[in-house]
């Protein structure tokens, strides 16, 4: 009698398997032996509970979106659940007996995971036990008894993988273009940081450290990626003790108000972090205000959420479009007019002004700019190369560095006054430094500073048609 040599007997193991796998997985496409254990209306599904390792989690479809209501409310990634629900109506059985009678190899004892769908017409309740040879796993519809050996795609998502994957994890819902209000706080050794934006009638303003035109772009910017930021996964649904994750006494705060449209109402959502170490090195634990869960941040999430408050300021001179510019009156650094410079429909007209004269010329004509008189050339077409040029200056020049102080007097060498076509003004106070550099003021604490390089024509001669 021939035996088989023991170091074959391994290999032959694996052969057998791969051979009844091979069988099994030709037999399931065929679909007079495997057939499918439910027939689920994927599109109508409205409610989802999960129950594994004793926690039960309920997901609810609200209007178009998804959103888990237990163990606490919190938004649902659709993706993700619908993932699963297809999986769920293309599980299939290769074999099919009672429950009694499966046997106890297959895990389909009451403490397998579970997952039940529920529809307007009806629900569907699968039991997912243990994994089979050949790739299989062991499923069972609880509402019929039945079950046996099917398809593997449930027990990749409900056993192996975490139910809390159908939970969104992103960082805040309603970051964007609906939000009026950012407040950013942390704590840096003994100092406490603060940073806080304010929208009004569509335009955004820096609050705190200082106030300042901020960039309207720059803040769209920073709350679409926000809105995009997500977290690593949970670490506790219901933590004893927050002082384990730094958050007793969170580091950080991020409140971000917006409207809820689909409530119309607005509320505030914010986001609580961890101090530094008990995350690991660059790591972070977070968690919403709201909600019990904490969930880990990396240091890629932690910087996107925190820049400069410089990142946020205006860099232009204006922030405004050129084609809301009216007119722009030029004066010297004494505030006296200098210059008057109107748009008209299709060309910019220019007005030189000259000292008071003791007779009136036939072609002067009397100006009131404020609460001084004086007399004034006629109107002539303006050059219109010089008036893009300082368009350009006014609305799309960036500022190289910003300072806190106010220009002073001996650097100034003009200002100047632009009416919009909302009728609003701004008034910009220009100087120049020892460096040549351009300095601009429009009014708040805060000087831009531009390079000595800037195209910035402020000589009323230059604007002079003759000049083109």
């Amino acid at each position: 009698m021939r035996f088989i040599p023991q170091f074959l007997k391994p290999w032959l193991v694996a052969l057998l398997a791969i051979m009844l796998g091979w069988l099994l997985r030709a037999s399931s496409g065929n679909t007079s032996q495997a057939q499918l254990v439910f027939d689920i209306p994927v599109d109508l599904v409205s409610h989802i509970e999960l129950q594994k390792a004793g926690r039960t989690l309920v997901f609810d479809r609200i209007g178009d979106a998804w959103q888990q209501t237990q163990p606490y409310v919190q938004s649902a990634n659709p993706v993700a659940i619908r993932k699963m629900v297809v999986a769920m109506a293309e599980a299939r059985l290769l074999q099919v007996s009672p429950l009694s009678q499966l046997p106890a190899r297959s895990g389909l004892d009451d403490s397998a995971p579970n997952i039940k769908v529920t529809w307007p017409n009806g629900s569907a309740t699968l039991r997912v036990g243990k994994s089979h040879p050949a790739g299989l796993a062991w499923l069972a519809d609880i509402q019929k008894n039945i079950g046996g050996p099917g398809s593997s795609e449930m027990h990749h998502l409900l056993v192996d993988g975490d139910p809390v994957q159908l939970r969104s994890a992103r960082l805040f819902d309603r970051s964007g273009a609906e939000s009026d209000r950012v407040i950013l706080q942390a704590n840096s050794g003994t100092k406490r940081l603060e940073i806080v934006l304010q929208k009004k009638d569509g335009r955004w303003s820096l609050i705190e450290p200082i106030e300042a035109r901020a960039d309207n772009i720059a803040v769209a910017d920073f709350l679409e990626a926000v809105a995009r930021l997500e977290h690593e996964g949970f670490v506790d649904d219901s933590p004893k003790d927050l002082a384990l994750f730094g958050l007793m006494q969170p580091a950080a705060t991020i409140a971000i108000r917006s409207l809820d449209v689909s409530k119309g109402a607005v509320t505030e959502e914010i986001l609580e972090i961890g101090g530094d170490g008990a995350a690991g090195p660059g790591g972070r634990f977070g968690k919403r205000h709201d909600r019990p869960g904490v969930f880990q941040l990396e240091k890629r999430v932690l910087s996107t959420l925190f820049p400069p408050s410089a990142a946020f300021i205006d860099a232009t001179m204006l922030g405004v479009d050129p084609a809301e510019i009216k007119s722009i009156a030029l004066q010297n650094a004494s505030g006296e007019p200098t210059a008057q410079l109107v748009r008209n429909v299709t060309q910019w007209q220019l007005t030189l002004a000259t000292q008071p004269a003791t007779a009136q010329s036939s072609n002067t004509q009397p100006v009131t700019t404020g609460t001084a008189t004086t007399e004034v050339t006629s109107t002539q077409p303006a050059n219109m190369q010089r008036i893009r040029d300082l368009l350009q200056t006014l609305c799309a020049a960036r500022a190289t560095d910003l300072a806190t102080e106010t220009i002073p007097f001996n650097m100034t060498v003009a200002k100047i006054i632009v009416t919009l076509s909302s009728g609003a003004t701004i008034q910009l106070d220009v100087g120049k430094d020892s460096q040549g550099r351009w300095l601009v003021g429009d009014g708040e604490n805060l000087t831009r500073v531009y390079p000595a390089t800037l195209a910035f024509p402020i000589e009323p001669a230059l604007f002079g048609s003759s000049n083109r």
